[in-house]
């Protein structure tokens, strides 16, 4: 009987996967269901989203999930509306009232509450809902639901927002998948019997003075990339990867950033002391050519994928798109996609020409 049910369970995890592979599409992009987006930090800290506007007042709702095995999930609100001290806030799933808190209250627990490295707050006034398990029997409701409405305590008179959830159980499925959580005991979207593991992740580094000596030296040298500010440094999410025994990946902002672009570089630190700035191919008109920056770098640790961005125009509709691969030795170009029109207008990334592998290739 035991087994029976764990066939059953493997074969239901399964499906799960197809079922989010198959909404994913393009993987040059997280994907979205209804208003959910999801996305993941470069430490491996992943969430979803959703970004809901009223008349007057927006709020962004979102679940945070940290990569350590026993991180629980985090449910965070933004609005931005200042609340008044002495109301409360009120929480109704598909029209029954599921929870009321004060704000005085959210207030007092926002100092317990972590913050996990690599999180970024959007602007406005935000909290987190009381963690633990309260979290988990909210998150268990809504996934289910169709509808959450949040009733905000704004003077002169109340405001509610409602937030559609016919995308959520989708992203928290995502979630999980990327995290390798489904079939275990902290998955949100399918738990099961199987032990929790912390996800593939790299640890932060949110001030210069972490990096060693070498690699230091080799950040301070290059480029312009010590010109930034120690606040913005720490909010670039800059990581270090173990890249096995003997040597680690460091992934750096380096200057200052532009309205929409910020330039990092990759150093590798060997164990007896060394280090040096890696160059990543690319392409240009004529051929391959290597590069020593990196645009809007993004790691994941789970494919051990670097990727970057350059943007040619804010809103994001053109410029170039490179996906590296770490081998072992060194990173290979595996993907390149480039948009050299800037007309505003907005092209998905999925959408823009593949210039590798180039279209007479046969990989």
């Amino acid at each position: 009987m035991t087994r029976t049910l764990f066939r059953i369970f493997v074969i239901a995890a399964g499906l799960l996967l197809e079922a989010v592979s198959a909404h994913a599409g393009s993987d040059r992009t997280p994907p979205t269901w209804d208003t959910w987006s999801v996305g993941c930090g470069n430490t491996g800290l992943c969430f979803t989203s959703t970004f809901v506007r009223g008349q007057s007042t927006w709020v962004d709702v979102r679940v945070i999930r940290d990569w350590p095995a026993n991180a629980d999930p985090l449910l965070r609100i933004t609005t931005n509306t200042p609340l008044a001290g002495d109301g409360e806030i009120r929480f109704v799933v598909d029209g029954k009232l599921e929870d009321t808190l004060s704000v005085a209250e959210l207030r007092d627990i926002q100092a317990s509450v972590v913050s996990p490295e690599g999180f970024r707050p959007i602007g406005g006034e935000g909290f987190w809902y009381p963690t633990g398990q309260a979290t988990r029997s909210l998150l268990e409701k809504i996934g289910k639901a169709s509808k959450l409405a949040i009733e905000l305590p704004v003077a002169p008179e109340k405001t509610e927002v409602t937030v559609e959830l016919g995308g959520l159980s989708h992203a928290l499925a995502w979630i999980d998948a990327r995290q390798n959580r489904i079939g275990t005991a902290s998955s949100i979207s399918s738990p099961g019997p199987g032990e929790n593991k912390d996800a593939p992740h790299a640890d932060a580094i949110s001030n210069p003075d972490q990096l060693p000596p070498a690699v230091r030296s080799v950040w301070d040298a290059s480029r312009s990339c010590s010109d930034i500010d120690p606040t913005i440094f720490a909010s670039l999410d800059a990581v270090s990867v173990p890249l096995g025994e003997s040597s680690a990946l460091y992934i750096l902002p380096c200057g200052v950033p532009s309205a929409y672009n910020t330039p990092y570089i990759a150093i590798q630190a060997k164990a007896e002391g060394m280090a040096s700035q890696l160059h990543l191919a690319r392409m240009a008109e004529k051929g391959p050519v290597t590069t020593d920056l990196i645009y809007n770098a993004k790691w994941n640790p789970a494919r051990l994928y670097l990727e970057g961005l350059f943007k040619g125009s804010g809103l994001g509709e053109c410029g170039t798109w490179n996906r590296w691969e770490w081998t072992g030795s060194g990173f290979v170009m595996i993907e390149e996609a480039s948009r050299q029109t800037c007309d505003g207008k907005e092209t998905p990334l999925s959408e823009w020409p593949t210039t590798w592998p180039a279209p007479t290739s046969s990989q």
